[in-house]
């Protein structure tokens, strides 16, 4: 079996390629080490923390990012440290 923080590290998550990020959004993607979704860096506006990490861009769609709520802040500060134009934005789901 494979540790959750395998497949949730930041760094299978995105990856950083200057102007653009690499971005897998998924478990499946980060095991087999797809090409996942290439974002430009500029096109992101807004980081959303609730249920899942969301990326929002300029043109309001949406990249949900699933990963396992043990590793979520771990991805969410490094998507904070790529995207750092990008408005923060954290909903508490707990209460």
């Amino acid at each position: 079996m494979i540790p959750i923080n395998f497949l949730d590290k930041a760094e299978r998550t995105f990856n950083d390629l200057g102007a653009n990020v690499q971005v897998r959004t998924n478990s499946y993607s980060r095991f087999y080490n797809t090409k996942g979704r290439l974002v430009k860096k500029s096109d992101i506006a807004k980081i959303q923390k609730a249920g899942c990490l969301t990326l929002f861009t300029l043109s309001d769609n949406a990249i949900d990012i699933t990963v396992h709520p043990a590793n979520q802040d771990t991805v969410f500060e490094k998507a904070k440290s790529i995207f750092k134009e990008a408005q923060v934005v954290e909903i508490d789901i707990q209460s």
